[in-house]
């Protein structure tokens, strides 16, 4: 059914995991769009009562697919990514179902950007969590919005700015994470907090969840969004384009 992303619902929870791993899982056009279907078939499923994302192979997501960022023809070509990414970040945070966001390795820009959108997120203890999207003449969305008011503005502009690498303890300190676990306890680890959900009233539960849907689908999301693809038509990340296809660090004038 679905050639990027493969669902499974095992004990009430439906499992997406991004399976591309041969590009570690890099945010296509095409996976995003199977992301965003998959969630729609399991929030229908009656079997389905916590929606787990995660991914294959080693990493959990190296971001925005670079290789066909860097291959679109036209500013719009271009736009039609990150047109895509918004809708992967608006859906996400519609989810009315609980939302477990499985870390199961590295995460880099909009792989790191889907941290702030579950309920809970188990990072593996060895991960490696960054974004650098400003090295590429572009900006993180959710860390540059919503990342100010969770962690603070001087920490996240830090964040967004130096394309910092920080590790799953980080994370957890940092409150992006609320658990961390060895690689093989992961799994174990997500139904261990998916059991600590369902020990709870489901009709409490979607009262939470619609409060926080409120909170967070403020215009600032749409506004991170909107200055991404802004940057996007820039003739800075055009040189950062070029650079990925020859191979070579972007040059910058400062």
């Amino acid at each position: 059914m679905y050639s990027y992303v493969s669902v499974e619902v095992r004990d009430k929870l439906g499992w997406i995991f991004m399976n591309r791993p041969d590009k570690y899982n890099a945010l296509s056009t095409a996976m995003i769009g199977e992301i965003i279907s998959s969630i729609d078939t399991l929030e229908r499923s009656e079997e389905a009562k916590i929606l787990v994302l995660s991914g294959r192979g080693k990493a959990f997501s190296a971001g925005i697919d670079l290789g066909e960022l860097s291959s679109a023809r036209s500013p719009d070509e271009a736009g039609a990514l990150f047109q895509a990414l918004a809708r992967l970040f608006r859906r996400l945070l519609m989810v009315e179902k609980p939302l477990i966001i499985a870390v199961n390795g590295d995460a880099y820009g909009g792989g790191a950007e889907l941290l702030w959108v579950g309920d809970a997120v188990v990072v593996s203890e060895n991960a490696r969590i960054s974004w650098a999207e400003a090295r590429w003449g572009l900006l993180p969305p959710v860390l540059s919005t919503l990342g100010i008011l969770s962690i603070g503005p001087v920490k996240a502009s830090y964040l967004a700015m130096s394309s910092t690498v920080i590790t799953a303890r980080e994370a957890l300190e940092l409150g992006l994470a609320t658990h961390i676990a060895p690689q093989e306890k992961l799994e174990e680890t997500v139904i261990s907090i998916a059991r600590s959900f369902m020990d709870n009233s489901p009709q409490a539960l979607r009262a939470i969840k619609k409060i926080k849907r409120s909170v967070l689908l403020t215009h600032l999301v749409e506004l991170g969004v909107s200055e991404l693809e802004r940057l996007s038509r820039s003739g800075e990340a055009l040189e950062a384009a070029q650079a990925f296809r020859e191979k070579r660090k972007p040059s910058y004038r400062w």
